[in-house]
């Protein structure tokens, strides 16, 4: 923890010195700061390292490394957005700034990660940005072609790419390599939205064969169901899209937004039902 508030402050003092002795510049507009898309984004791909865990895509070792590396790309964005965000201020308010920077980061840390990890053996994880971290996967894939967890990764990144293409075959890749990643509906369905992408978006013919198969493995899996219910609307049987949103609303939260959002699109969806005939 200690080494991680120095970072911190090494990261705040290099932010400051940058706009002391730069131009005075001008406070870009944005709807939220850059440290908050930071945090949301951190959020995010926590809950997905968190998964990946506790399906046993990751090991322990592994989770440790990938999260600290999270921890150190939030510190980089919150001195990146002090720097960029700073308008024409006085010394001491920018000193003020910096001092305060590395309290904040610290405190993001022990609320969203884990600080007894940071002690965990590093693994072979990527340290950069998103793209260092996908040239560095596409040479270990080369080298190890049979990490499968590497594989999903890849086709992750590959997807935030918009490479849909790849991502699809990435996705086959590890499929074929782990007989634990077939067992995974989820991958199924991830795989079927990067060959629905690279299709255009259409869920129809292959994709949906993906996503039958993930519902073979888990009958309730909430994205399963999800991209299920799109495929049956898409092909224009709404009697099923209707079917397979209501089994997945019963799994949100009442009077949240998804399940406001979803249960309009059910009455949608059997309001159209009424006009055509349930699909043989």
């Amino acid at each position: 923890m200690a080494a991680f508030v120095a970072i911190a402050s090494l990261l705040a003092l290099l932010a400051a010195a940058a706009v002391l002795a730069g131009p005075r510049l001008q406070r870009r507009p944005a709807a939220c700061s850059q440290a908050r898309s930071s945090a949301a984004a951190l959020r995010q791909q926590l809950r997905e390292l968190e998964g990946e865990h506790e399906r046993g895509l990751l090991d322990d070792r592994e989770f440790a490394a990938a999260r600290e590396d999270l921890q150190r790309r939030l510190l980089a964005d919150a001195a990146e957005d002090v720097a960029e965000a700073a308008r024409p201020a006085s010394r001491r308010v920018l000193l003020g700034v910096a001092a305060a920077l590395p309290v904040t980061a610290a405190a993001l840390y022990l609320h969203f990660g884990h600080p007894q990890l940071l002690a965990a053996p590093a693994a072979v994880v990527a340290t950069g940005p998103a793209g260092g971290m996908q040239q560095q996967l596409e040479v270990h894939v080369a080298a190890a072609p049979g990490d499968a967890r590497a594989w999903v990764l890849l086709a992750r990144a590959r997807m935030d790419g918009n490479e849909f293409e790849p991502a699809a075959a990435a996705y086959q890749r590890a499929l074929a390599a782990s007989a634990k990643v077939a067992r995974d509906p989820q991958v199924w369905c991830e795989y079927a939205d990067a060959l629905g992408m690279a299709a255009g978006g259409r869920l129809a013919g292959r994709p949906r064969e993906l996503i039958d198969r993930a519902l073979a493995l888990d009958a309730v899996h909430p994205r399963a169901l999800e991209m299920a219910g799109s495929a049956a609307y898409e092909a224009g049987d709404f009697h099923a899209a209707a079917r397979y949103w209501q089994q997945l609303l019963a799994q949100l939260p009442p009077g949240s937004a998804g399940h406001a959002q979803l249960a309009a699109a059910i009455t949608r969806a059997e309001q159209r039902s009424r006009f055509t005939l349930p699909a043989s």
